[in-house]
């Protein structure tokens, strides 16, 4: 079997079979490179045979000069020899060297195009390789990351590693999709490969039970007290947006927060649409964290949602914020009935928040005041408990100014918070008296003060979602409890319009909430209600009234 044959057959076994692996590649290699050391033995094997036999050829020659020697002479190509005359010894035959040059020629150009097709698939093969090396990266970190998430933390220690393998998952996941859609340990999410666009879905549901001491009070009831989802997200990486809805509200509208947020750095932000004035901490913190199952009696007195616009900006990492804003000021979707928007601006400043000092780098406070104008037609502030059992103050009728003030005060501890909150509110009553006389305003001041303490040791945060160490059933045996928490408040209310008719109430909280997991709690209340006034009170004649407030909740 000559050289070529066998360069053909090793050629030919090792492109036989592609695995994709970098074995392959490097069998290819060595055939390739054997058919070229193959091909250059061949090549200088034929050559050194040719000239052996041309210089064996030319030294008979020349040892007879002039002479030609009977029966022996050289043959020449093309020319015939003559009868009796045979060829010298060594010296090539009329036809066989170019023959021979002719094969080899031929042979070498089948190999060159062996070799040529060779080396195409060789380029071929290492693109294949390379993607499926890049899918199996991809896959592989995928299924760490989701094992990650699934696996619960050690005790004692916070579930940190869930964010940063969904980060994970989400880096790898871009560089090989168009849009990346799943799961990131908290929300379900849809996301660009470049991160410019991100759409979020939140949600809540809360099933509430009210249960009263007997007396002049609604019915015992449960009730679904909200149930919104919400799609928020980012548009071109620094434009913000929400639109979330309250299908559990059938009296009034289903829109809640609709807005647009220019959030080019954190220290400057212009926010466009319906959303809460920045007006009191307890109302700014979102209503799936509220540690009791309703806001206190201050809240009476803090506006809400309204449309409006605001600048807003975060400094040195929450040590400082601010908010400024304009407002119609009339609550959610209502048109502004003045010609005078309601201007609010809020501070807060958490001075060692950038500390490790563990006792006071939870410490913030702050206050916001607000100014506006009502219309001839506008109700002042009422009175109203916490579990919506009796107005111990119906509105007046009122007109002119209207201005609120806040203070506040929030401490966070490890495991324990304390929230404090002072508003007071005053609302003219111009040109409503007999002969278009003014009246006394109507001055509304408020308090709260609460405690809570989680006795599973979890940390707590200012508007963070409880995680507990061990969500009930987080593990295969089923030894988990979740994690517990144990609260108290105290609030007043106290309305005054210069007549009989002003009142004031003061009520006292406390129970314990039940977080399963980060995503299901359970919220129990008792409340005792106090009255100034014993007629007019739940039960006549009976300043202190009884009650249990619930809630399971649902919140992603």
């Amino acid at each position: 079997m000559d050289h070529l044959s066998l360069a053909n057959r090793k050629l030919g076994l090792h492109i036989s079979i592609f695995r994709g692996d970098s074995m392959t590649i490097h069998r290819l290699r060595l055939a390739w490179a054997s058919c070229v050391v193959l091909l250059l033995l061949q090549l200088t094997t034929l050559c050194v045979a040719q000239t052996t036999r041309d210089g064996t050829a030319k030294k008979e020659q020349d040892s007879i000069p002039g002479v030609l020697t009977a029966g022996r002479m050289p043959a020449l190509p093309g020319m015939p020899v003559p009868q009796g005359v045979s060829v010298l010894p060594g010296a090539p035959g009329p036809d066989k060297g170019p023959n021979q040059i002719e094969q080899l020629s031929k042979r070498v150009e089948q190999l060159e195009a062996l070799i040529e097709r060779q080396n195409q698939t060789l380029i071929e093969m290492q693109r294949q390789l390379a993607e499926v090396r890049k899918d199996q990266t991809t896959s592989a970190s995928i299924r760490q990351a989701n094992a990650s998430l699934t696996t619960e933390a050690p005790a004692g220690q916070e579930k940190k590693a869930q964010p940063e393998a969904a980060s994970a998952v989400q880096g790898q996941a871009q560089k090989s999709a168009g849009i990346l859609a799943g799961w990131d340990g908290n929300h379900a999410f849809l996301r660009s490969a470049d991160g410019d666009f991100e759409t979020v879905l939140t949600g809540y549901a809360q099933l509430d039970f009210r249960g009263y001491q007997q007396g002049n009070h609604p019915a015992n009831t449960f009730l679904l007290r909200r149930a919104r989802l919400a799609l928020e997200g980012k548009l071109f990486r620094y434009f913000d947006y929400k639109v979330e809805g309250d299908f559990a509200d059938t009296t009034s509208t289903l829109a809640r927060d609709i807005y647009l947020r220019v959030h080019r750095v954190d220290r400057v932000q212009l926010t466009f649409g319906q959303f809460r004035e920045p007006f009191s901490q307890e109302e700014l913190r979102p209503d799936s964290v509220q540690d009791f199952v309703e806001r206190s009696l201050a809240n009476n007195l803090a506006p809400s949602r309204s449309p409006g616009v605001m600048l807003s900006g975060i400094l040195k990492k929450g040590v400082f914020e601010y908010q400024l804003g304009a407002f119609n000021g009339k609550g959610l979707l209502a048109n502004n009935t003045v010609g005078t928007p309601e201007g609010v601006v809020r501070v807060r400043v958490a001075p060692w928040k950038s500390t490790k000092d563990y006792w006071t780098k939870g410490l913030m406070f702050g206050g916001a005041y607000a100014l506006g104008r009502n219309s001839t037609t506008a109700q002042s502030v009422r009175g109203l408990t916490e579990s919506r059992s009796f107005a111990f103050f119906n509105p007046d009728t009122v007109n002119g100014a209207v201005t609120r003030a806040n203070g506040e005060l929030t401490w966070l501890v490890g495991p324990a918070s304390f929230r404090a909150e002072y508003d007071q509110v005053n609302q003219a009553r111009n040109h409503l008296g007999s002969g278009g006389r003014n009246l006394p305003g109507v001055v509304a001041r408020g308090y709260m003060g609460q405690f809570t303490y989680l006795l599973t040791g979890e940390v707590k945060g200012d508007v963070n979602v409880v995680v507990p160490k061990h969500n009930l059933f987080g593990d295969e045996s089923g030894g988990g409890s979740g994690a517990w928490e144990l609260k108290v408040r105290y609030s007043g209310l106290q309305i005054s319009d210069g007549t009989a008719k002003s009142n004031r109430a003061r009520t006292v909280f406390f129970g314990a909430n039940w977080y399963l997991n980060r995503f299901v709690r359970y919220v129990f209340d008792y409340g005792i209600e106090l009255y100034q006034d014993p007629l007019r009170t739940p039960r006549p004649g009976d300043r202190s009234f009884h009650v249990v407030l619930s809630r399971i909740q649902v919140a992603f």
